[in-house]
């Protein structure tokens, strides 16, 4: 097989960097534009602050992100150059999101990538501590964009107001359920690999430093919202115990915890962003991404015989 000419080459790379680019401009500019007025932090410098690491934070995830698909599309004997090969994929997912195989696809990820239905017929335990984390962790995410959706672009009042069904069930529980479930999960997590260390399982510095790092984002936004409450912050000042976990800290707390509600604020953001950071580089994004690229892959291959 004969090498690539150099403007072949370079223009696969176009074709695939350019509009991650351009993807990155208008997701920035909307971050930044957003009015934020429902934020409950008083400096907005703080904002500022942490709109800055949000920005910087998602534009390392999607480099690192597309620096493993690249390396999944290489392998020898394989046609044209692996960013050729990723943005083909793309446009098979894509064709594949119009499609009535959409839902098939989608009922098989979410039984290999986030029900773990393979590992819980090896080890229920693994398998509970597992749907857990990732559980908990995909959960968070909906109702983070959820929320953020409702909030600065839909300006939804029951998402707004303090007494709201949404605000109370969705942000008030509903984000202390799933983040109790990453809890529960991480600390099992770390008594296996901490306490109990079963022969089997080898404890490294990334699967320390996973386990470190979500612990501390999930204590974290419990501690924060445990601040809101003892020092009444807006937001936190009405039918509190739909925030058990939060409400729970706050019982530990003196009111004058609300006066570095601000600096806990931005603290826990910057936390937040830089595990956005950390996933393609975490274990957190193999068990994720496996199962898809399993599937990704049989998606292009049956496309490719199928042009054959």
């Amino acid at each position: 097989m004969s090498p690539m000419p150099r403007g072949g080459y370079l223009s696969d790379r176009a074709v695939l960097y350019v509009p991650l680019f351009l993807l990155l401009l208008v997701f920035s500019a909307v971050v930044i534009a957003l009015p934020y007025d429902t934020v409950y932090v008083r400096d907005r410098a703080f904002l500022s602050a942490f709109l800055v690491s949000i920005v910087l934070c998602v534009a390392v995830f999607v480099v690192g992100t597309v620096s493993n698909m690249l390396v999944w599309m290489q392998g020898a004997g394989l046609r044209g150059t692996p960013e050729r090969r990723l943005v083909r994929a793309s446009m098979v997912v894509a064709r594949t999101v119009l499609s009535r195989r959409f839902v098939k696809v989608v009922t098989v990820l979410l039984g290999d990538a986030l029900y773990l239905s393979r590992l819980k017929g090896r080890s229920v335990s693994r398998w509970f501590m597992h749907l857990m984390i990732l559980g908990g962790f995909v959960l968070m995410f909906m109702l983070d964009l959820l929320v953020t959706l409702s909030l600065d672009i839909l300006r939804y009042g029951p998402m707004i107001e303090e007494g709201g069904w949404a605000k109370l069930w969705l942000r008030d529980f509903g984000f202390d359920l799933v983040g109790l479930m990453m809890l529960v999960g991480l600390c099992i997590a770390g008594v296996r690999r901490f306490l109990l260390r079963p022969t089997m399982l080898r404890t490294e510095i990334p699967d320390a430093a996973s386990i470190v790092f979500l612990l501390a984002v999930v204590l974290g936004g419990f501690v924060l919202e445990g601040m809101g409450i003892a020092g009444s912050i807006p937001g936190h000042t009405s039918d509190v115990e739909y925030s058990f976990v939060g409400y729970a800290f706050s019982l530990l707390m003196p009111e004058s915890a609300g006066e570095w509600y601000d600096v806990a604020w931005l603290m826990h953001g910057v936390m937040s962003a830089l595990l956005i950071a950390y996933i393609p580089f975490s274990k957190l994004f193999h068990m994720i991404s496996t199962p898809i690229a399993i599937e990704l892959d049989g998606l292009v291959s049956a496309r490719e015989v199928g042009r054959r």
